[in-house]
């Protein structure tokens, strides 16, 4: 049209974007009012040879960039489908519309080439009409997608149906290669060529710029498509919309299958604390997650059959699978890792559980035969207490087995003096060590002459402190995260605990320096941070120890139980009966029970309500970034966007516990009637299993160790009650199996009424008492991969921990957020 010869490759088609000015002249320019025209000319878009993804990725890029600097584009078709050209349109329409910052309106004209019909102007009116009506529906969805409002394509790209469509007949006519030109053609071309260059009297509110103005468009428009590289790697908006909402159903797929597993490793605790399971298989728990994995995969199998644009669907399908079959298999794997922790623990414990049942034996049967002979002296409540108190004394006196308790500095400054005692003199270094560990480049790092000298060409120094404050930081949330994991599992202190983390140090150390490929950290380094870790540990440790005292020592267990044992000792007094004492004995053991049973089934439900009812928890991790991004922003807090590229996972956590903390006091009403009627459900369910046990027992005649036996398996899978903890009381005097059902249920009712004034008396729910808290469920099941891009900290957007594939993400961020800076400047980079 404007008699221009670009370069092109064999198949005269041109290869890239190739641009030319032409000149304007001056017999037409005022009535054209410009001075040049420039012409870009692009490669042919969806080309079938290049019709991979990233040649998609490129079309819709090219496509959006041309469009966009353009003051009126020609969208070139052969033949009358534009199908393929919508596709490319919906994606350029929906960069406009993030572009926000990029202030153009762009203008388009289709030209169908090889249109044989001499009416096909008039003809292709019902054509126009449907291609107008594709052009604003997708329009519209794209509108949706970026919650902006529009009417229509034309709000966008302007474009008028009636006066921007060009119909070309067949360049030639006949067969080539020696038909001759069709003059038709040629009208075609004369008749296009006119509308454009009278662009100002059709468009009279068109305003061309100059050359300044246009450079400054195309890098406004350059830098927006570097920034929106997300969208252009999907065919079309729709394909976007398919893709986000498949994201939303996976979500609540995993979480189904999550929530599945909780249930089950609530069961399985209960029933290894009570003795009923000893070993847990892969192959037992994979038939335990069979039933939902099959109802799941059932239910995706018909999502991507019945949902609509299954041929966008498809293409995700094998992926989805794949995802769902690691995530029931870490699930699973999980679970057993778990259980079989519970059971070393259990086994570790038996000894102890031992001799505290000797021991209660032995003071229950002491209580009895001094309440036999002060029964007749009816002593007031001071008297007995005294008595109780002789009786204590002596008891404790007699059994009590107290080590001194463990000193645990002194057992980290000895493995600390045996692992380090090359470095001089080190009990003097270790008396007088800092209180606080400050990472120092002069004494931390190895700084030979000529790395000095390298180091200050290259501006290296800085960076050098930057990651080492950073791995100082790393290897102490790693030490802090290895603590909470042994508080967790309520064991004692050992002092492999303290060899432990000398390992964690220095396998961190290694890793880091073998990722750099230098040794660069002095032994000081080691050194220093190492003594610093451990003694910071001791006081937790030494809290650990103690907690494990009071809850496995027998005779500090005994005595926390102190109280208890008076209530029995005035009972005894009194003239209590047999079942009495049994029931007051076995209530006392279910009220924790039942109210840890009951915390376990609320947290669920809690996490369940989140997933559900919180915007940030609905989705996958994606999603919650995008929420969290938006918080910082709100927040402007400095510090909290360092945690968040520096520490991504920590402050994900941090962020995830807030949320919930704040959802829980928000709700905190809704909460109670959660927490009070699974309660009542489950006290209940207890007053069932005391009717039909009691009526079983009295069929077989049997007394209080079978009424014992069958109570604790009934209730096995719902709540921890071992069966040991009840030998004391399994020989009682127990004939009257009515009167024992009707006092457990009074007794019940006791329970039930005192545990709802405890939860009444709270103003919110304490989720200190939940043994895994709703926080902690979120922050595994929006976990996944947590590497980072060296370059720019970018997180790999994966959402399979340890997955095999390359890391990927779907925005580079600027290499400034992880410290670099230009050579030898503090510019940021």
């Amino acid at each position: 049209m404007f008699g221009l010869q670009f370069t092109v490759s064999a198949g005269r088609c041109t290869r890239g974007a190739f641009m030319q000015l032409v000149r304007v002249s001056e017999e037409v320019r005022a009535q054209l009012q410009y001075d040049f025209v420039l012409v870009v000319d692009t490669e042919g878009l969806r080309s079938p040879e290049l019709s991979n993804k990233t040649s998609l990725s490129h079309d819709n890029e090219l496509a959006t960039l041309i469009i966009g600097i353009g003051d009126m584009t020609l969208i070139n078709i052969m033949g009358e489908n534009p199908s393929e050209m919508q596709d490319i349109l919906q994606i350029c329409v929906q960069a406009f519309l993030r572009m926000t910052s990029v202030q153009i309106k762009p203008s388009c004209i289709f030209v169908h080439q090889n249109v044989a019909e001499a009416s096909a102007n008039e003809k292709n009116m019902e054509g126009r009409r449907c291609l107008l009506e594709k052009l604003d529906e997708m329009a519209r969805i794209a509108a949706t997608e970026e919650k902006h409002e529009v009417t229509g394509f034309s709000d966008i790209i302007q474009f008028d149906v009636e006066s921007q469509v060009f119909y070309f007949k067949n360049l030639l006519e006949g067969d080539p290669l020696m038909a001759p030109p069709n003059p038709s053609y040629s009208q075609n071309v004369q008749e296009l060529k006119m509308k454009l260059l009278s662009v100002a009297q059709w468009q009279p509110r068109v305003k061309f710029p100059s050359l300044s103005e246009f450079k400054l468009r195309i890098r406004d428009v350059w830098n927006a498509l570097l920034g929106e590289n997300f969208v252009f790697s999907f065919r079309n908006t729709l394909e976007m919309l398919v893709y986000s909402k498949l994201e939303q159903k996976y979500g609540e797929w995993s979480w189904k299958m999550r929530k599945r597993a909780l249930e089950i490793q609530n069961r399985l605790s209960n029933q290894i604390n009570n003795n009923i399971v000893q070993a847990v298989t892969l192959s037992d728990l994979m038939r335990k997650f069979n039933g939902v994995y099959s109802t799941l995969t059932a239910e995706i199998e018909k999502y991507f059959k019945e949902e609509k644009k299954q041929e966008i669907l498809i293409n995700w399908k094998v992926n989805v699978d794949k995802r769902f079959e690691i995530l029931r298999n870490e699930l699973t794997e999980e679970t057993r890792k778990q259980s079989n922790e519970l059971i070393r623990l259990k086994k570790c414990r038996l000894e102890l559980d031992r001799k505290k049942s000797e021991y209660e034996s032995e003071l229950i049967k002491m209580s009895k035969d001094l309440a036999s002979r002060l029964k007749e002296q009816k002593l007031s409540d001071k008297k007995v207490e005294e008595q109780f108190d002789r009786l204590w004394k002596s008891w404790v006196t007699r059994v009590s087995s107290e080590l001194p308790p463990e000193d645990i500095r002194a057992t980290v400054q000895n493995i600390l003096l045996e692992k380090f005692k090359n470095q001089g003199d080190v009990l003097n270094k270790i008396v007088n060590r800092e209180e606080m560990f400050q990472f120092n480049k002069k004494k931390h790092i190895k700084q030979s002459w000529a790395r000095s000298v390298w180091n200050t060409v290259t501006s290296q120094d800085p960076q050098c402190e930057f990651h080492g404050n950073e791995l100082t930081q790393h290897i102490q949330r790693a030490v802090n995260k290895y603590i909470d994991r042994r508080e967790g599992e309520k064991v004692d202190f050992n002092e492999n605990f303290i060899h432990e983390i000398l390992g964690l140090i220095k396998s961190n150390i290694t890793d880091y320096e073998k990722s750099t490929e230098q040794n660069i950290f002095t032994k000081e380094y080691k050194f220093e941070l190492s003594v610093y870790l451990c003694f910071t540990a001791a006081p937790q440790f030494e809290k650990l120890h103690t907690a494990f005292r009071r809850a496995n020592d027998p005779l500090i267990y005994l005595e926390s139980k102190r109280d208890q044992y008076l209530d029995s000792f005035k009972s005894f007094c009194k003239g209590a009966t047999s079942v009495t004492f049994f029931v007051d004995f076995l209530c006392r053991c279910l009220k924790p029970a039942i109210q840890q049973a009951v915390c376990a089934k609320t947290c669920i439900q809690i996490t369940d309500d989140m997933k559900s009812n919180c915007p940030a928890f609905s989705g996958n991790r994606s999603n919650l970034e995008n929420h969290i991004l938006r918080h910082l922003a709100e927040q402007e807090d400095f510090d909290s966007y360092m945690e968040y590229i520096n520490q991504p996972k920590d402050y994900f956590e941090r962020f995830i516990r807030e949320r919930v903390e704040r959802y829980c006091r928000n709700n905190s009403d809704q909460l109670r009637v959660m927490f009070n009627t699974n309660l009542t459900d489950l006290v209940q369910q207890v007053i069932t299993v005391n009717t039909t046990v009691t009526a079983a027992v009295r069929e077989r005649h049997g007394g209080a160790t079978l009424w014992l036996d069958d109570f604790c398996v009934a209730l096995s899978d719902h709540m921890e009650l071992p069966r040991q903890d009840f030998r004391n009381i399994e020989n009682e005097d127990i004939t009257d199996l009515k009167f024992l059902r009707e006092t457990m249920a009074r007794s019940l009712e006791e329970i039930l009424e005192n545990l709802q004034k405890e939860s009444s008396s709270k103003p919110d729910l304490d989720l200190k008492m939940f043994r895994l808290r709703p926080d902690e469920i979120l922050c595994e099941a929006l976990s996944g991969c947590w590497e980072q891009c060296p370059f720019c900290k970018s997180i790999c957007t994966n959402t399979i921990p340890g997955h095999e594939t390359d890391h990927s993400v779907q925005f580079h961020r600027s290499k400034a957020l992880a410290g670099w800076h230009r050579r030898g400047t503090d510019e940021f980079c």
